[in-house]
């Protein structure tokens, strides 16, 4: 594994409910493979945490043995954009509910600051494809948050105010919600020179389709931002 991949992974894991614990993919694909629907497993000792859903619950303990083996495919998926990105970074937290199988009935960004749709929407798919144990008690839902910083030797982008996106917001709002419909949607931008749009990413509280997130995302990196000079900035506002 080459140190970029190991600094990657320590970044994901530090921002995830547990360590990595020396998962690799090998093990990942074999726990998946091997946990089917009618699998049954025997029941888990009660920790004593619990993550509440609308209608069951599963333990944290459980949520970080299903998730800790796929860090390396979250990695993956920042890795993939840094040729085009090599600020990428961010956190996300994902809102999940699962099904009484332990499938997952949908995941979506609840918030984000990682900036690039692309990213999110890998993620969000790694995501969507993790079996989890079986909820007790019915069909439970738990938000799970992820964290990544781009590497040491990367120049940060310049961090903007909200307020610097107001104009194109208030220029932009009435024509993303007839496209894309109402939010609220919190979007992250990285703004090149010259107040291009380079990326975006988008997350909502409230259960979103994915096509309506790639609609806010391509509607905003058509916008024109302030000029940031010589280096790239990254902003977060509110579209309401």
């Amino acid at each position: 594994m080459t140190t970029y991949s190991k600094r990657m992974i320590l970044a994901l894991c530090l921002g995830g409910l547990a360590g990595c614990g020396g998962a690799d993919e090998t093990h990942e694909d074999h726990h998946t493979d091997n946990h089917t629907a009618g699998h049954e497993t025997a029941p888990e000792p009660d920790d004593g945490l619990a993550i509440e859903g609308l209608m069951g619950t599963i333990s944290e303990m459980a949520v970080s043995r299903a998730l800790s083996p796929r860090m390396g495919r979250f990695a993956q998926c920042f890795a993939e954009r840094y040729d085009d990105l090599d600020v990428v970074g961010g956190r996300i937290r994902f809102s999940f509910r699962l099904k009484t199988d332990g499938t997952v009935k949908w995941v979506f960004p609840q918030a984000s600051t990682i900036g690039d749709r692309q990213t999110e929407a890998c993620l969000v798919d790694v995501a969507q494809g993790t079996r989890f144990e079986r909820p007790r008690g019915g069909e439970a839902e738990f938000t799970w948050p992820l964290a990544f910083d781009a590497p040491d030797d990367i120049r940060p982008p310049v961090n903007w105010d909200a307020a610097r996106a107001e104009d194109a917001v208030a220029a932009h709002r009435s024509e993303v919600r007839s496209n894309c419909g109402r939010g609220p949607f919190m979007v992250t931008a990285y703004v090149s020179p010259g107040g291009e749009v380079k990326a975006a990413g988008v997350s909502t509280t409230e259960q979103t389709s994915s096509q309506g997130l790639d609609c806010v995302a391509t509607a905003v990196a058509e916008w024109t931002m302030p000029d940031p000079g010589s280096y790239l900035a990254k902003v977060t506002f509110e579209l309401p």
